[in-house]
């Protein structure tokens, strides 16, 4: 399999374009950074050795494809090649002249699929297609026009919320690659190929759009059941919760409101300075997070299902990626250096433009306070049990939402995130979600009481 090495001049975007690929490779091990240089005061920049014991480290039998940010950086991987002392290695790379961003996502796909360096090189280049034809510039037209088969078809309706965004087109890209019949999508007048990325986003294919697979090949046939199937499961994106139809109107027997006393609980910040972690403290912190992150799974997928229990198992690995990078930095006190590797992956999730990605960014803070709280030896702010409330917080952590009592009536955030694990997990537990309610809830008191109107989401303080 093709693996990519991406090269910036900042580790951060490098470590940040890489994460964003890693969403959408089924092979999320082949994508590689080598950014930066080792001078803390000036870490701009970019090493040729650096790149080329990453070149050593990716090194198979398939290649890689080397993708670069600015110009300096093509020159230092070109030196980084010269430096190989194996030459079969620097024959099986290639540098690409991709758009950084668009084209480590067309390539993971592409390379996860099992396509060839030409192919992913290919995908690559072109991947500034979707983003030109969306602002209506014109783009540079395919060598080879697509032009649907003249064999066997099917047609379904996109239910996606979101149409095909980039997250099941590749998901369809990666179920249709392995077959070797001739696939070809089409939307209105528009077609694709059905194994690039790059062209099913061309489609621009939106909610209630019709799409047909054409399929010419002798596994025309399963290729045409596994894009049925890949369809009816909403190319594995949640389904679309809305209304539907009036079907009847009913009396309700319960207000239309939320009224409880409130319970302010902030997520925990402590400061990594005033702690002292060896490796081996800091080292037993990690591993009674993840065991814990591992019994959140099991509860919460026994009691809201498994999608929302593999929230934590994708904490859990995330967990793991994030000590193994603390624990390469040779240090007498970790704590802070857990603070400093948890802010920048956080940062570089949160510049990304797409508005699940950036949420994420509030998951790694999760993990650093819950890392940070046990070498503080603090404990966890107890809620109420024996009345309802809501509770009111600037933010809400997903390790905290998971763990909500069903006295627990609501969530109002000053800030949140509707796209963020927090969110997901209440919507999962039916607790109704309210974000960006601005700093003026944050003026409230413990067991002060307020009234929430159900649908519109204003907020009122009771006598």
């Amino acid at each position: 399999m093709i693996h990519l090495i991406l090269v910036s001049h900042h580790p951060d975007i490098a470590r940040g374009i890489a994460a964003l690929a890693a969403q959408m490779s089924a092979a999320p091990e082949t994508i590689h950074t080598a950014a930066g240089i080792d001078d803390p005061d000036n870490p701009v920049g970019t090493d040729a050795v650096r790149i080329m014991q990453t070149l050593l480290e990716a090194d198979n039998p398939d290649g890689i494809l080397i993708l670069v940010d600015l110009g300096s950086a093509i020159l230092s991987a070109q030196t980084a090649l010269d430096l190989l002392d194996d030459p079969a290695l620097a024959a099986r790379c290639r540098i690409s002249a991709a758009p950084l961003v668009e084209g480590a996502i067309s390539a993971a796909v592409a390379a996860s699929s099992g396509a060839d360096l030409e192919t992913v090189a290919r995908e690559a280049t072109q991947a500034l297609a979707a983003k030109q034809a969306s602002l209506g510039e014109s783009a540079p037209a395919s060598a080879t026009p697509v032009v649907a088969p003249s064999g066997d078809s099917t047609t379904i309706t996109l239910t996606n919320r979101d149409g095909l965004h980039a997250r099941p087109a590749a998901r369809l890209v990666s179920a249709l690659t392995p077959y070797r019949a001739r696939l070809v999508l089409t939307c209105g007048d528009k077609q694709a190929d059905g194994k690039s990325l790059n062209q099913l986003a061309l489609l621009q294919a939106r909610h209630g759009d019709r799409l047909t697979l054409h399929a010419d090949g002798d596994d025309a046939a399963a290729a045409l059941q596994t894009f049925r199937e890949l369809a009816a499961a909403n190319f594995g994106d949640p389904p679309d919760s809305g209304d539907g139809p009036l079907l009847a109107r009913a009396t309700p027997a319960t207000a239309a409101h939320i009224r409880a006393a409130i319970w302010r609980c902030d997520p925990p910040q402590h400061d990594a300075r005033a702690l002292h972690a060896d490796r081996a403290a800091f080292s037993e912190a990690v591993t009674i997070v993840a065991a814990h992150l591992e019994t959140l799974q099991h509860a919460i997928s026994a009691r809201l299902g498994a999608d929302a229990g593999d929230i934590f198992a994708a904490h859990a690995q995330l967990l793991a990626e994030l000590a193994e990078a603390t624990l390469t930095h040779a240090a007498t006190n970790y704590a802070p250096v857990w603070q400093e590797e948890t802010a920048q992956a956080a940062a570089a999730l949160a510049a990304l433009p797409d508005p699940y990605l950036r949420a994420r960014a509030a998951d790694i803070h999760d993990l650093a306070q819950q890392v940070l709280a046990l070498l503080a030896d603090a404990p966890e702010a107890a809620m109420p049990d024996n009345a309802p409330f809501i509770l009111v917080a600037r933010d809400l952590y997903p390790l905290r939402a998971a763990t909500l009592p069903a006295n627990c009536l609501a969530i109002v955030l000053a800030d949140g995130d509707p796209h963020s694990h927090a969110a997901l997990l209440c919507q999962a537990a039916q607790r109704p979600y309210y974000s960006g309610a601005g700093d003026a809830v944050l003026t409230l008191t413990d067991g002060a009481h307020i009234q929430i109107t159900r649908a519109s989401g204003e907020i009122h303080r009771l006598p």
